[in-house]
């Protein structure tokens, strides 16, 4: 697996690249608990070159959906492979994580305009 970050207007977002399982997992908590650190109050997990993703990947995303919630955050998904979200929805995780496609995420906060992302905090509180 290969991370690596980069920001979008105020949101930071992890590209995660190849296999997200047990043995990476402890260096995605890493990167997620430093820019945890920071108090973003979005933060995106680009999955669009994630191949495969196993039960621990999983629970690493739940275990830091949980810690951004706890900071009043938000933790948005974005452009799962069919595979991937099938096994999102087959789990019913698609009903705790926010999910986007890339147009939609682009849609939302491919401009600098704040307004997108003050409505998700809304929708959140």
């Amino acid at each position: 697996m290969e991370l690596k970050l980069r920001t979008l207007g105020k949101v930071k977002i992890i590209e995660i690249y190849g296999k997200f399982d047990i043995e990476n997992t402890e260096e995605f908590e890493t990167l997620f608990q430093k820019q945890l650190e920071a108090n973003p109050s979005t933060l995106a997990i680009d999955m669009n070159k994630l191949d495969y993703i196993d039960s621990s990947g999983i629970g690493t995303l739940i275990k830091s959906l949980n810690a951004i919630k706890s900071k009043k955050g938000i933790l948005i998904l974005v452009g799962l492979k069919p595979m991937i979200l099938n096994v999102f929805k087959l789990a019913k995780l698609d009903m705790f994580f926010e999910i986007m496609t890339n147009e939609q995420f682009e849609t939302k906060f491919g401009n600098d305009d704040d307004s997108e992302i003050d409505d998700l905090m809304k929708k959140r509180i």
